[in-house]
């Protein structure tokens, strides 16, 4: 399935629970957290891409991406819902030694910024979902804080989303500007410099989770 991210991927996520019974809100009261899931690690992807010399595409990954995802179990599951996901940007890998190491030190500077981070704190759902059978498919438009290379920018997704009444599958894909986060533009093997715009691609798989202790 595919998904349409309106800025950043993202790196995002917000799902819907799976079929049952919800906890029932009292009325002019914030829905409690109902569902909670944790994004598998090994199981999904941030990826991005640009274009270098010769308009050929260089492509690279993060290996270690962990998230998490909050539902509330009122009527509408996305009112209050919330969410974050982390890549750690020395788990970048390329196909190519040398630009895997160009992506970490000199786009990245992974040693200066370890981490980067979407944080989602509002979502709404632009359509009643596509059933089939216990899966559905929504569209939902969620807003957020993306925090990558030492820069924070607000940003607005627009993403599709599959309950397949177990597991949550997220996918996205959009572009980045690096310059708008005070990034360097790669360069290719022939110190070609490439373009200041990324391709990103987001594959998350999410699982249920218990939740955590609150006050």
């Amino acid at each position: 399935m595919r998904f349409v991210l309106a800025l950043f991927l993202s790196w995002l996520w917000l799902a819907v629970p799976a079929e049952g019974a919800s906890p029932s809100t009292p009325v002019g009261a914030a829905p409690p957290v109902a569902y909670r899931y944790e994004v598998i690690p090994e199981r999904s992807r941030v990826s991005f891409s640009f274009r270098g010399g010769l308009l050929l595409s260089h492509d690279a990954h993060f290996g270690l991406v962990r998230g998490e995802i909050l539902l509330s179990g009122g009527g509408d599951p996305f009112e209050g819902a919330s969410g974050w996901i982390k890549v750690e940007t020395g788990s970048l890998r390329a196909g190519d030694p040398l630009q895997e190491a160009m992506f970490r030190g000199q786009v990245l500077e992974a040693g200066r910024y370890p981490e980067a981070e979407l944080k989602v704190a509002g979502a709404k759902a632009l359509a009643p979902p596509e059933r089939r059978g216990r899966e559905k498919d929504w569209e939902v438009e969620a807003r957020g804080t993306l925090r990558l290379h030492g820069a924070e920018r607000q940003v607005v997704l627009r993403f599709e989303m599959d309950d397949t009444g177990a597991d949550l599958y997220v996918r996205g894909a959009g572009e980045l500007s690096l310059p708008d986060f005070g990034m360097s533009r790669p360069t290719t093997l022939l110190l070609v410099p490439g373009g200041g715009v990324v391709r990103v691609s987001v594959r998350l798989v999410a699982r249920p989770a218990p939740r955590r202790a609150g006050p």
